[in-house]
């Protein structure tokens, strides 16, 4: 069974309700936070979150492929893609869990 999909609308209701701020400024809030955080990736900067993780951007080399379709060999280029590495305490957390 598939698990369930956490939204941002999702963050922004529990945050709402933990903090009674209307829904639509916890929404407002999210997204806020998460264009900072993008920002921050796009000046190549690191975001740490403080016993959360932290995300950095990350650059795949180019290399050879081969095309699925015609079998030729195909050299796939090179792309920046984000990497997340959860903290010791976010780890520790979900083992706890188990």
């Amino acid at each position: 069974m598939r698990p369930k999909t956490f939204t941002k609308r999702e963050l922004a209701r529990r945050l709402h309700e933990r903090f009674g701020f209307s829904e639509r400024s916890m929404y407002r809030l999210v997204e806020v936070l998460l264009e900072e955080i993008k920002t921050a990736l796009e000046r190549g900067e690191e975001v740490k979150i403080v016993h959360f993780g932290s995300f950095r951007v990350h650059y795949r080399k180019p290399r050879r492929g081969v095309n699925p379709r015609t079998g030729e060999p195909m050299i796939i280029p090179g792309a920046k893609t984000v990497l997340f590495r959860a903290a010791p305490t976010l780890k520790a957390s979900l083992h706890a869990q188990e």
